[in-house]
């Protein structure tokens, strides 16, 4: 039903009722005489249809025109010539004027290309460029029910091995998500991965999971993409909804659970536009849309689907390029639209270098800055976590946008993909996959007098832990005192989660020095607390005001304290108080009580 109604609602405004009396006149007269289209016309409604007649009666002929019983024979009495536009711009896109000008126009110099196209090239618009070139187009909707119906497709509308040309860069990082995953983890639990207010992490928290993560960089030394896999793998922790992201979901043996749960988008916080607002986010405006929420579940899935289709069996596992899988989403008209397309035209802008505001105002827009981004985003982020090998270069700088680093979309330079030994088990091209079971090669050493605590071999997750909470004496020694284990700790559960983790890094029983220290902490944790039943009343120094409170029985006996004109009282007896002030004069605002 969606694409039925985007389909008439292109038609009426594509085209013009003067076009449609044109093709009346060419073509549609002739079906009708042949008994292909306008069975629910008479012939007295035929004869007195003019260039004046109801826009409508166009529309449901052109229509009739594209049923699947009806198409094949019409488009076979179509002149070769348009054919061949309708296939250029099913599987091509625009089709270039210059050099055929005589074949689709009736005269030369015309100030306005569609009054003077042929009649039977009127199923077409004629438009220029920012360059003054010319082109015949067709309405996205339109070509959507063309691509279906015509007879012939291209290779790209199914996925096929790629010969790929060559790249600058490729990275497979299976070893690197599976060897390290139980650290990105813990790297984010200890509050490692911080957002600024526009969804981008902070460099500081870059640069530290980068050096405690052992990531190894797509790019090195690019302005703006030095740490894109370090922002890609930290922004799916923030992708993902925090009730799944624990130790147990994070281990090796559940990557492919991880995986396809991803893909599924279950596991996907259920916040408005959250995927393109964390790996799309040049894209602004999206808080301005209050009646669609971002689909990214459908999306996920046809690209979920297209992976399934790649031509990959136990022994080969061929490279696939992203133009193929872009085209065959397209042609095939399957559901990637992740931002609804009225919302995109009416909302979605991108800030320009020159602080213009560039909005998508079209459909090959739309691809550009929408589909094509979040499909590479997709691939780059199933490459970090280990299912993909990418094949990529700088991003391209050829987007009609005047930008900072010249790209949109960080990730515009991948070409090609291929899946991983971990990507076919994931997939469910392999039954199963020889995991290697991941040891902690550090040992820590605690000092029974002092709290010092060493740490003996390469152990970065837990340096990382230690350093947070201690201060680095030396390349391997930490010192603790209560001012840095309580650092960023704000709750008592914070403090017996903080105690928990440090205890399960260390193996063994811990010496009484440490257990005294927390055990201390935890007592002074209890000591002061805060009391959120009480309100504080400050009085002005007013002698009949003073003398209702030491007088009235019932005041004295609601008031618990009484200093410096401050009076404390139990908030459930504070309408109480209220009412006893008003009956002296007093009127006292209530506040909201939260």
């Amino acid at each position: 039903m969606r694409n039925k109604n985007r389909f008439r609602e292109a038609i009426n405004e594509f085209y013009t009722r003067d076009a449609l009396f044109k093709l009346f006149k060419t073509y549609f007269l002739d079906w009708i005489a042949e008994g292909y289209i306008g069975s629910n016309l008479g012939l007295f409604e035929i004869s007195m249809i003019t260039e004046n007649s109801n826009k409508q009666t166009f529309i449901d002929l052109i229509e009739q025109m594209f049923r699947r019983d009806t198409f094949l024979t019409l488009y076979e009495t179509l002149p070769q010539e348009v054919k061949d536009v309708m296939n250029h711009l099913a599987w091509k896109g625009k089709v270039p004027i210059k050099g055929n000008r005589d074949l689709y126009f009736k005269r030369e110099n015309s100030y306005d290309l569609n009054r003077d196209l042929k009649p039977e090239f009127a199923f077409f618009h004629a438009e220029k460029d920012c360059r003054k070139e010319e082109y015949l187009t067709l309405n996205h909707d339109i070509l959507r029910e063309l691509r279906k119906l015509l007879p012939e497709k291209p290779e790209d509308s199914h996925i096929r091995p790629a010969t790929p040309a060559e790249t600058h860069f490729v990275s497979n990082d299976e070893k690197l998500f599976m060897e390290n995953i139980k650290m990105f983890y813990d790297f984010y639990k200890q509050g490692g991965v911080v957002l600024s207010n526009s969804g981008k992490i902070l460099k500081e928290s870059k640069i530290s999971m980068k050096k405690y993560c052992n990531i190894s960089e797509y790019y090195e030394n690019t302005k703006d993409l030095q740490h894109l896999k370090t922002e890609t793998i930290g922004l799916f922790f923030h992708l993902v909804d925090e009730d799944y992201i624990s130790s147990e979901n994070f281990q090796t043996s559940n990557i492919k659970d991880l995986v396809l749960n991803l893909m599924r988008g279950k596991i996907v916080k259920k916040e408005k536009f959250h995927y393109s607002f964390l790996y799309m986010n040049y894209l602004k405006g999206l808080k301005n849309i209050w009646n669609s929420e971002e689909r990214l579940e459908p999306a996920l899935a046809t690209l979920h689907g297209i992976i399934k289709e790649f031509p990959v069996t136990a022994m080969y596992d061929p490279v696939i390029s992203i133009d193929n899988i872009v085209k065959s989403v397209v042609y095939r008209d399957l559901f990637i639209e992740l931002i609804d397309l009225k919302d995109a035209y009416d909302y979605i802008y991108i800030n320009e270098a020159n602080y213009e505001r560039t909005k998508i105002t079209g459909y090959d827009k739309y691809m550009d800055y929408v589909i094509v981004p979040f499909i590479k985003s997709v691939f780059f982020l199933l490459g970090a976590l280990g299912a993909v090998e990418v094949y990529y270069d700088s991003p391209s700088m050829n987007n009609s946008l005047y930008l900072k680093n010249g790209h949109l979309s960080k990730f515009d330079g991948l070409k090609y993909v291929k899946l991983t030994e971990l990507g076919k088990y994931i997939f469910g091209f392999t039954d199963s996959y020889q995991f290697k079971e991941l040891k902690d090669e550090g040992e820590i050493y605690l000092d029974d007098d002092r709290l010092i605590l060493t740490i003996i071999g390469e152990s970065p997750a837990k340096a990382m832990f230690f350093e947070k909470i201690s201060q680095k004496i030396a390349p391997n020694k930490f010192k603790i005192t209560r001012e840095t284990f309580l650092r960023d700790i704000s709750t008592r559960e914070g403090l017996d989660s903080r105690i928990a983790a440090f205890r399960d890094k260390v193996d063994g029983d811990m010496f009484s020095n440490w257990t005294q220290f927390f055990n201390e902490l935890q007592e002074k944790s209890q000591a002061v607390n805060m009391v959120s039943e009480y309100t504080v009343l400050k009085l002005k120094n007013d002698k009949e005001l003073l003398s209702c409170i030491t007088k009235d029985e019932k005041l004295k006996s609601l008031v618990l304290k009484a200093e410096d004109y401050h009076i404390l009282v139990k908030k459930d007896n504070l309408p109480k108080v209220i009412h006893l002030f008003k009956e002296y004069g007093y009127n006292i605002e209530q506040p909201v009580l939260l």
